[in-house]
């Protein structure tokens, strides 16, 4: 268990795979890649969200990969800071400092794999890193939470701020874990025919029940910010300088219920226009486990220009 610690006492676990000398089923290229993959995973779970991903892509497909449980998710500590507040800035603060710590001992090229809030925080982390900055060759997002999270007058098609209301609340009171049940198959839009395993969805379950209670409503209330600001000032900076233009691929489910990709996907892709965006029929916001292997081929057609690069 790799576990790193905070300038104020958080103790966040975090997963560092390196592929194995011997693989399962390697794909064409056996050599390990020379990019890593750093994952963040969205709310209310950890990085074990990811598992079907990440074990094709460090088993077969050789890439290294990073992947944090956010503060007070998975295996991490929700420690309150001497500020007595945890803002977005803190888990900002937390991802760069754990992977400035990990990654200063092996310094090389990076690429984001981020989920739901875990685009902003890529967004953020990149942002306040020079280091990161100059290591991060690429983000792929899957399905991001951005740019306006709640409605509002430049989006008045987002969220309303009473959905998130209502959201917080159910989490409360002797209601709070049967609203999880209730809530977990519309993530993956069982109804539309995608097909989740009952096991498969108490484990989803269960991710959502590890997080610490005033965690799971704090970040929901720390998660509706709005990042158009953010993701304007990046593509001013890859407008003042091409080398700033870092690669970035949009995965997005069409009938993602919670994030629209018309509220979403598409307005990102305008803010930041050499992007590249794919959006999967019937999928919800959940395509990371309904679309895996979609997921992983879109994945390692976008990364591979990327690596060829680094091996030059």
């Amino acid at each position: 268990m790799a576990i790193f610690t905070t300038s104020d006492g958080a103790r966040l676990f975090y997963r560092y795979y390196i592929p194995s000398s011997s693989p399962h089923r390697p794909a064409t290229i056996i050599d390990r890649q020379p990019l890593t993959l750093v994952f963040l995973h969205g709310w209310p779970m950890s990085s074990r969200m990811f598992d079907q991903l990440i074990v094709p892509l460090v088993e077969t497909h050789r890439f290294p990969v990073i992947a944090p449980d956010r503060r007070g998710f998975g295996n991490s500590d929700w420690t309150t800071p001497e500020t007595g507040e945890v803002t977005f800035a803190t888990f900002t603060q937390d991802a760069v400092a754990l992977l400035e710590h990990v990654m200063r001992k092996n310094p090389g090229p990076f690429v984001f794999v981020a989920a739901s809030m875990g685009t902003a925080e890529s967004v953020l982390v990149h942002a306040a890193s020079e280091f990161l900055r100059e290591h991060c060759r690429g983000f792929v997002w899957l399905g991001p939470n951005m740019p306006y999270p709640v409605r509002c007058e430049e989006c008045p098609d987002a969220l309303g701020p009473e959905r998130w209301e209502g959201i917080i609340q159910s989490f409360r009171g002797a209601g709070g874990k049967e609203f999880i049940l209730q809530q977990v198959p519309g993530i993956f839009r069982l109804d539309l025919g995608n097909q989740v395993g009952q096991t498969t969805l108490k484990f989803i379950e269960g991710l959502v029940c590890q997080a610490d209670p005033i965690a799971l409503e704090r970040t929901a209330v720390i998660l509706q910010k709005p990042m158009a600001a953010e993701l304007r000032q990046m593509a001013k900076a890859a407008l003042a300088d091409e080398k700033n233009q870092v690669p970035i691929l949009i995965l997005h489910g069409e009938s993602d219920a919670g994030m629209p990709p018309k509220t979403s996907a598409a307005l990102v892709h305008q803010l930041v226009p050499w992007s590249q965006l794919k959006v999967y029929e019937k999928a919800g916001h959940g395509l990371y486990l309904t679309h895996t292997q979609q997921v992983l081929d879109d994945m390692l057609a976008f990364m591979e220009p990327i690596a060829a690069k680094e091996r030059q």
